[in-house]
């Protein structure tokens, strides 16, 4: 960007003022008056220096008008007759002074409208630069053509002319990507300067426009020469422009620009620093309203942003941020550059992404993406760069979400960018690296790549980091030693290539050991420790993995210093404060598993104590459901490990039920805390919820995200950090303690205390099974007690090898062989879980008498609460037993059965009152003082929910059979039933909180990701299924729901073991949206026995009119009418046993 206008140094006043007097001025004259061209092109001048004022097209659109109306009123012949008359003066020997008079007029007139030629042209490229019409930077050339071919060689107007036409062409190069466009425009600078001599005003301009050119050379074609004279010429161009003069803003940029440029290609930190100087200085001479600040907004962003990829201090990368919103801020939508200031604020919102971890920064970057490709023509020559960006932003996204679609789409993007660059464009090869098509050719393409960047450029360590991963993929895949070394040998080439400050020097290392053999691994590891500073982020990341290449082979270490040096760096690296929580937490578990090997319980129980407690510090309320699963999957395991050795210590069983309800059910227990806790202080104490809550977020977030003061060295930034993250800890303290001194709040985001425990379990003890590598036990609450019994036979690799069996029973089709030799090893499944782990907790409650003896009615038996940790969450804990005919060794014969996530959610689905009838005592939990969910409904309202015929899916001929049963039973006591046939989910969202029970009849999906197991209904069209899906569900909250029945497959299943303590399914799901209770499946079910089921299960709820507790009665009524299946067929496990009930 240059300048090619005088810029109106007045008071904008003023230049209102003068144009106003112009305009009246040309309204009076005659439209022949021979002043007139003149008149209309000062007039187009002046509203071309407002526009570059104030940037109101209107007046860039006046301002060619006006030219073009100048260019009218001037005869067109007027160089014809100069040449004429030239052509006879020369045919006489002693020409008149009055031929010399009439020739220098027509001359003065011809050079006027060269000048006019000029002034058009230039305003049309203005036009250009804001509306980005090719065809007026066609014209605009045109026009600067003829000026310059009317004009004498020895004219001193000739130099403003090449100038000008240079900037043409730069133009054009830049919107075509014409080379030639490029080569002339540099030639035309240099005619331009050769014509002016060295003591003229307008040299500056000159150089800094021949400067401008050479760095797009360079950046076109790589010459490095081309850059250094850039850099020269912009130097030149400073040096002649005082500090006052408007310019001098441009020409700090420029040379900031090619400095930048200077360090891509060289490497010298130095550059970088002079380049921000530079830009800076630009900014500042810059006013708030100037058209070209958002130019300088951009590029001051630009070269903070590769510092941050320099050095590392993730305060450039926040400030490239700022500086890439406000430049986009002060552009108009239409205007061409803000798909450039798009991209680059893509860029750096990927780049925060890859160092903070917030996907919605990543998401903000596809958009930012996405815009700049849609604002580009196909033709532009930077769509490929854009594409390319596209691309690595989806596959970010892909790795991080593991959407298949997004993989197919970088790949698209990737191809799209490669086909848009010309072969001899040295990106070529970083676009090939961008392509993330297989393995082979991610190989070939970054081989591709390293063959087109100079052995001295900064790049080549990347491209040599990249070849080597791929080819330590292809090893992995396909075993070809030669791989490995080659991948090796790449590693080694890219440290060699990475200066020793560089801040992905220590990422590389770490890669290195990945390669390498153990000890190689070992010195790579220590090397990266080395380089990486002790209040870094990745400092937690780099001590553990230390740690793991020291634990898995042998070092140069006496055994008992390896053990010693792994124990320091899991310490070193849990007390890491400013890393992730969810790093430190993994420092955690390492060194805790060390202690418990050496002995040492009590100890580790402290620190895997202390790592739960972490769990709430995480800021994981504000992020995505999705982001949260994805973040506590990698926490998976940690509160059972904790709960296990707090008993192996010897600790109470209170202190490891606590762990567990605190370590498990996150999701659930944020939605059910804003429901109730945090809802109640933001409501009841606006001004500490505010305190609490930006006191959270300062914590989780990493010590470098924290803005200081700009003018702090980083050392003493660093140290502020620091400080300033054990404050905020602190007052995090001081805040809950004041909190909990509140009316009501003495248990804010506690875990229930023991009392409150204990009551919970007045209508039936809650079992709690847990299974470690350490031990199994089974935490018993009752109402007398919280106690813990030790299952010796419990083993957790006998449960995960029994789990996984169970998950395969029933899928796929099912012969009269197949399904006979499925309920044979369920059976077996069965009696398993009976003798290790159900039979003995039964025995030890009836021993204690918190169950009874059982009876011959459904209202003799105690209920009994289970909650099953990691594995065991999806045990058939209520079908466990011995099934023979007579046999009272089973759990259906002892307790009726209920599941529930967590306590926690127990009290939740108490809250409400429940009654069916009028006049019943409704029962509900009275450990709610503060609940405003009361509510009593004495006339219930039915929701069925039908899918019969499903498209891509088998048909449920029981379901019609089903609907029947339930509209006899309901209109025999006149509760009011709806029925919605194959409706959308939409549809059924809609009316779902307008009912008390809810009942579904159709397939259900268990997903891998678990919010999006769904219920299939129809799509809006009627042409194919549609999800009703976990995450749609959970949102609601309902006020008047009692129970919803889901007669569907598999819909209390959660399919990610990772995920198995968040315990999300359909089940779990429609409980939180405020259903009491659940029925539901744990596994395929067999259609008619489905409709057995439910029949049987109406008809017990409904006949008993009397009194007493619902919660029981829906319980009792659903234990009976899968015991009536289950005395049917015994032996048939599969058809009876997948009937669950969940809740209250």
């Amino acid at each position: 960007m240059s300048s090619r206008t005088i810029e109106w140094r007045g008071d904008l006043d003023n230049l209102q003022q003068a144009i106003k007097h112009a305009e009246d001025a040309l309204a009076a004259i005659p439209h022949d008056r021979p002043d007139r061209a003149a008149r209309c092109n000062n007039l187009g001048q002046m509203l071309l220096q407002r526009f570059e004022r104030i940037g109101d097209v209107e007046d860039l659109q006046q301002a060619i008008k006006y030219g073009q109306d100048a260019l009218s009123a001037t005869p067109h012949d007027h160089s014809n007759r100069v040449i004429c008359g030239w052509e006879r003066l020369e045919t006489c020997n002693k020409p008149s002074s009055m031929a010399k008079m009439l020739w220098q007029l027509l001359l003065t007139m011809t050079l006027i409208e060269q000048a006019l030629c000029n002034n058009l042209g230039e305003r049309l490229s203005r036009r250009f630069d804001r509306m980005g019409d090719v065809e007026d930077l066609q014209q605009a050339i045109k026009y600067g053509e003829d000026a310059l071919a009317a004009t004498p060689h020895d004219h001193p107007n000739r130099a403003i002319w090449c100038s000008n036409i240079g900037l043409y062409l730069l133009q054009r190069f830049e919107r075509m990507g014409d080379v030639e466009d490029l080569q002339q425009a540099i030639k035309y600078g240099r005619d331009a300067l050769a014509a002016t001599p060295h003591d003229d005003s307008g040299r500056a301009a000159l150089c800094g426009n021949v400067g401008l050119w050479l760095s797009k050379r360079f950046g076109r074609m790589g010459d490095v020469e081309d850059l250094q004279q850039a850099i020269k010429y912009g130097e030149d161009a400073l040096a002649a422009t005082s500090h006052d003069h408007p310019h001098r803003a441009l020409w700090c940029n420029n040379v900031g620009l090619f400095l930048w440029e200077r360090f891509g290609r060289m490497g010298d930190v130095e550059d970088l620093q002079q380049a921000i100087k530079y830009g800076e200085d630009a900014l500042a001479a810059t006013s708030h309203d100037h058209p070209h600040r958002a130019l300088w907004c951009n590029n001051v962003g630009l070269f903070l942003w590769e510092r941050f990829g320099r050095m590392g201090d993730i305060e450039d990368l926040q400030q490239a941020i700022k500086y890439g919103e406000d430049a986009l801020a002060a552009t108009p939508h239409d205007h061409p550059n803000r798909a450039m200031w798009c991209n680059n604020l893509g860029l750096w919102l990927s780049e925060r992404f890859t160092r903070m971890g917030d996907v919605e920064d990543l998401q903000q970057a596809i958009k930012y993406g996405e815009d700049a490709l849609a604002a580009t023509p196909h033709d532009h020559p930077h769509r490929a760069s854009w594409c390319n960006n596209v691309g690595v932003f989806l596959w970010k996204r892909f790795g991080r979400m593991g959407d298949v679609e997004d993989l197919q789409q970088a790949i698209k993007y990737g191809e799209d960018a490669l086909a848009a660059t010309p072969h001899d464009h040295p990106n070529r090869g970083m676009w090939r690296m961008g392509d993330v098509e297989d393995l082979q050719q991610a190989i070939k393409y970054g081989e591709d790549a390293l063959a087109a960047t100079p052995h001295d450029h900064p790049n080549r360590a990347m491209w040599c980091s990249y070849i080597g991963l791929y080819l330590l993929q292809r090893f992995e895949r396909m075993g070809d030693i030669e791989d490995l070394q080659q991948a090796i040998m790449y590693g080694q080439d890219s440290l060699t290539a990475t200066p020793h400050d560089h801040s992905d020097r220590a990422t590389r290392f770490e890669r290195m050991g990945d390669v390498e053999d153990l000890q190689q691994a070992i010195k790579y590891g220590q090397d990266a420790l080395a380089a990486t500073p002790h209040d870094h982020p990745n400092r937690a990341i780099r001590c553990n993995n230390l740690g793991g290449y020291l634990e898995l082979g042998p070092s140069a270490l006496h055994p008992v210093d390896g053990f010693n040096e792994c124990v320091r760096l899991y310490s070193e690296a849990w007390r890491c404060l400013t890393s992730p929580p969810r790093h430190r937490i993994h420092a955690a578990l390492k060194h805790a598993r060390l202690l418990c090997s050496s002995g040492k319980f009590r100890e580790s129980s402290t620190i895997l104590e202390d790592a739960v407690n972490l769990i709430p510090s995480m800021n994981l309320r504000s992020l995505k459901r999705d982001d949260q699963q994805h973040i506590l999957s990698e926490l998976s395991g940690l509160a059972a490990t904790a709960s296990s050795v707090i008993l192996q210590a010897g600790r109470e069983a209170y202190d490891s039920l606590k762990l567990l309800e605190l370590g498990r059910g996150t999701i659930m227990g944020f939605a059910i805390d804003s429901r109730s806790d945090l809802s109640d202080l933001k409501r009841d104490h606006r001004s500490q919820f505010d305190i609490f809550h930006r006191l959270r977020v300062e914590i989780d977030s990493p010590v470098d995200e924290m803005h200081p003061v700009s003018t702090e060295t980083l050392d003493r930034r660093r140290e502020s950090l620091i400080s300033r993250r054990k404050e905020a800890v602190d007052e995090l303290e001081k805040t809950l303690v004041f909190i909990r001194s509140l009316p009501g709040y003495s248990g804010f985001l506690l875990p229930p205390s023991p009392d409150i425990l204990r009551k919970m379990s007045e209508h039936g003890p809650i079992v709690v099974l847990n299974s470690t590598h350490y031990r199994s036990d089974a935490i018993i609450v009752t109402i007398s007690d919280i106690a813990s019994l030790e299952l010796s036979s419990l083993k957790l690799e006998d449960i995960e090898q029994r789990i996984n069996q169970l998950a395969g029973l029933g899928r796929g089709p099912q012969t009269i062989f197949r399904r006979r030799e499925n309920n044979l090893k369920l059976n077996e499944i069965l009696r398993w879980l009976w003798d290790a782990a159900v039979g003995p907790v039964l025995d030890k409650l009836q021993r204690c008498g918190a169950i009874s003896t059982g009876g011959v009615g459904i209202h003799d038996l105690t209920r009994v609460w289970w909650i099953g940790v990691g594995p065991l969450s999806m045990a058939p804990f209520h079908a466990a037993g011995y099934h023979s005919p007579g046999s009272t060794r089973n759990t259906l014969s002892r307790v009726i059965s209920t599941y529930i996530p967590t306590i926690k959610a127990l009290s939740y689905a108490r809250q409400k009152r429940f009654e069916l009838f009028s006049g019943s005592d409704s029962s509900c939990s009275r450990d709610n003082s503060r609940s405003d969910n009361i509510i009593g409904k004495s006339n219930a309202h039915l929701l069925l929910v039908s899918m019969s015929k499903t498209p891509g899916a088998s048909n449920l001929p029981g379901v019609s059979q089903e609907v029947q049963y339930i509209s006899n039973e309901t209109d025999k006591i006149g509760i009011e039933t709806s029925v919605l046939s194959e409706p959308t989910p939409t549809a059924v969202l809609n009316q779902v909180a307008d009912f008390n029970f809810v009942h579904f009849a159709c397939h259900g999906v268990s997903d891998v990701n678990p919010s999006d197991s769904h219920l299939m209904l129809l799509s809006p069209d009627g042409a194919n299924a549609a999800k009703l899906r976990v995450r749609d569900i959970s949102t609601l909250n309902t006020q008047n729901a009692h129970l919803a029945y889901l007669s569907a497959c598999s819909s209390a299943r959660n399919s990610s073991l990772r995920l198995a303590d968040e315990v999300i399914h359909l089940a779990s799901g429609f409980q939180l949206a405020g259903f009491s209770h659940v029925l539901a499946n744990l596994w395929e079910t067999n259609d008619s026995a489905s409709s057995e089921v439910a029949r049987d299960f109406y008809h017990l709820l409904f006949q008993n009119h009397g009194t007493g507790d619902w919660h029981y009665q829906v319980a009792a009524s659903f234990h009976e009418a899968v015991k009536r299946l289950r005395d049917k067929r015994p032996q048939n496990p599969l058809t009876w046993a997948p009937f669950i009930h969940t809740g209250a």
